[in-house]
């Protein structure tokens, strides 16, 4: 076999896979669509799992917003210098927040952080033959086990998209004052007079998207692990490589969209 056809063979193969993910993550989803509205729902859990979610990613993604509210202001320090547009900093940094970089870098911290979890979970349930218990009695694990968990993450980004945006626009202020003098009454008047309520709602519409994704393939990959110990490691690599590819892919559909 030539070069050529086995390049030709390995990127078909990888768009198969893809497909197939795909269409897994799909079916999943509507599979916990209709478990939400079903009796056996444990909202309980679900409610659990955003708190453990939610508020165990809280200070990473903080702290990481506040570098990327900086990291955009100084970007477009090259501009205002160069141009002298003091005027549109606070527009720039809360355009590039709400819409673009703020719910992308919430969605892949987010992914490797708590959807690599939620597969390692899922995964050490499946080894330990936790869930083919479940299905032994009678008992749907999608309803008990995967739509909470999809709940609960979808939940707990959307919450942590609104604070971290929060944060990086107060860590952008700061930094337009420190480096480019830009007082805070000037940086709000152009963050309030050219930042529209679509900036917000395409922002939260990308996290809600990405938390689904992330959730979909982690509890894919952890409901598809085979094996022992080794497994569990195994699916939460693939939960974070296959989230991050997916997120990034939903990005541009979105962004193309609105």
């Amino acid at each position: 076999m030539s070069k050529a056809a086995a390049l030709l063979q390995r990127v078909g193969a990888a768009v198969l896979d893809g497909v197939r993910e795909a269409g897994g993550a799909l079916v999943l989803g509507a599979r916990c669509a209709r478990a939400s509205v079903s009796p056996h729902m444990e909202w309980r859990e679900a409610l659990r799992q955003a708190g453990v979610f939610g508020f165990g990613s809280l200070a990473v993604l903080a702290a990481t917003s506040a570098l990327v509210g900086a990291i955009l202001v100084v970007q477009a320090g090259l501009y205002v210098k160069r141009f002298g547009a003091h005027e549109i900093v606070g527009w720039a940094a809360g355009y590039g927040i709400l819409r673009d970089v703020g719910p992308l870098l919430a969605g892949l911290v987010f992914s490797g952080r708590v959807g690599s979890r939620n597969a390692a979970e899922i995964a050490a349930m499946r080894t330990r033959d936790q869930l083919e218990g479940l299905r032994a009695i009678g008992v749907d694990a999608v309803p008990v086990v995967v739509a909470p968990r999809a709940v609960a993450m979808t939940a707990s980004l959307l919450a942590l998209f609104l604070v971290g945006s929060a944060v990086a626009v107060l860590s952008a202020a700061a930094a337009a004052q420190l480096m480019l003098g830009v007082d805070w009454p000037q940086f709000a008047r152009s963050f309030a007079a050219r930042t529209e309520l679509s900036d917000l709602a395409s922002g939260a519409l990308k996290s809600v998207a990405f938390a689904l994704a992330a959730a979909l393939v982690s509890c894919r990959a952890g409901l598809r692990a085979e094996g022992g110990a080794s497994a569990v490691g195994a699916a939460a690599k693939s939960a974070v490589v296959r989230s991050a590819l997916a997120i990034v892919m939903l990005d541009l559909a979105v962004a193309k969209v609105f």
